[in-house]
């Protein structure tokens, strides 16, 4: 994988393909698309390194920008389900070089063994992240 060269002249509506992103203990990278054709996500925290790709992945177009969401845990063992949604805020790029981002990734709690009474199913972690977005060839 490379940075792709679009010296030939300005192209402002170059749009990043490749994200790597960490804070707090969380590193993500996301790639809208691999040498596959699909696009990949790798979450790695303190205890664990998953990856995602193709339908793993969805990806939805917001008024916050696009959001990316892959499910970190199913109904295991009643662990409940866990998932995290990275938002990608709207990039311009004016050259195909690596730029400096600031986002926001909430991952998502879910618990499915329901208690008799009234509470809350889910909750929500803000994760503050930082790192790189960039066009690449692939």
């Amino acid at each position: 994988m490379t940075v792709a060269n679009y010296n030939e002249g300005t192209d402002f509506n170059l749009q990043p393909n490749l994200f790597e992103l960490q804070g707090y203990d969380i590193q993500i990278t996301y790639s809208t698309t691999s040498i596959t054709g699909q696009p990949l996500f790798n979450y790695s925290d303190r205890v664990e390194s998953l990856t995602f790709s193709g339908n793993e992945i969805v990806v939805e177009d917001t008024g916050l920008g696009q959001i990316v969401t892959v499910q970190l845990k199913s109904n295991r063992a009643d662990e409940g389900i866990e998932s995290i949604t990275l938002l990608i805020p709207i990039i311009q790029m004016a050259e195909a070089q690596s730029i400096m981002i600031q986002t926001l990734a909430v991952l998502s709690k879910q618990a499915v063994f329901v208690a008799p009474g009234a509470r809350q199913l889910q909750t929500y972690h803000p994760i503050y992240l930082s790192g790189t977005a960039q066009a690449v060839a692939f």
